[in-house]
C-alpha cells in the first residue's frame, strides 16, 4: 500500500468517526514476549497501568507476568499505552491470541501526520516478525478488512 492510499484509509476512519487498531493475530506468549522485549526501542514513551490497584509501571516488562496477574485476578485489568509523537496506540489485553493496539486516527491528514502510525506499525512487526493489519476497531479482525498490511 502507498503511502497515499495509507492516508486515505486514516481519513475514511475519520469519516466513519471511529477508532483504528493495530493487530498481529494469531499470536502466542512469545509474540508478547518479543513485543515487550521491543519495548526498550519502542519510537515513543510506554507505561502499563494496572486498573484495580491503579499502578503504573514503565521501563522493562515482562508478558508472562502480565498475563499471569490478569488470569490470577478476573477482576484486573491492565493498558498498555504508547506515546508516538503525539499519537497513543493502545493495548488493553483482551486475548492472548492477538496484539491489537487502539488509536485515534482523527489527525491523520498526510504524509507528515501518517509518520507516527507508520513508526509504530513498522516498530510492532519488526519486533515481532509478524505481519501487522490495521483495521477500523472492533471484535474480529481477521474478519475486517486490512486498511494498511505490513510484512517483515
Amino acid at each position: 500500500m502507498s503511502l497515499a492510499d495509507a492516508v486515505v484509509a486514516m481519513t475514511q476512519l475519520q469519516k466513519a468517526n471511529t477508532s483504528a487498531s493495530a493487530c498481529v493475530l494469531d499470536t502466542t506468549i512469545e509474540d508478547w514476549r518479543r513485543m515487550f522485549d521491543g519495548l526498550r526501542v519502542v519510537p515513543g514513551n510506554h507505561v502499563l497501568t494496572w486498573t484495580l490497584s491503579s499502578t503504573t509501571e514503565s521501563g522493562v516488562l515482562d508478558a508472562s507476568v502480565v498475563w499471569s496477574r490478569l488470569e490470577q485476578d478476573p477482576e484486573e485489568s491492565a493498558s498498555l499505552a504508547i506515546d508516538v509523537d503525539g499519537v497513543w496506540f493502545t493495548c488493553y489485553f483482551f486475548d492472548v491470541e492477538e496484539i491489537e493496539f487502539t488509536f485515534d486516527p482523527s489527525g491523520v491528514a498526510d504524509k507528515a501526520t501518517f509518520a507516527p502510525v507508520r513508526a509504530f506499525v513498522t516498530w510492532l512487526g519488526t519486533v515481532t516478525g509478524r505481519e501487522v493489519i490495521v483495521t477500523m476497531e472492533g471484535t474480529d479482525h481477521a474478519a475486517m478488512p486490512a486498511l494498511i498490511r505490513w510484512r517483515p
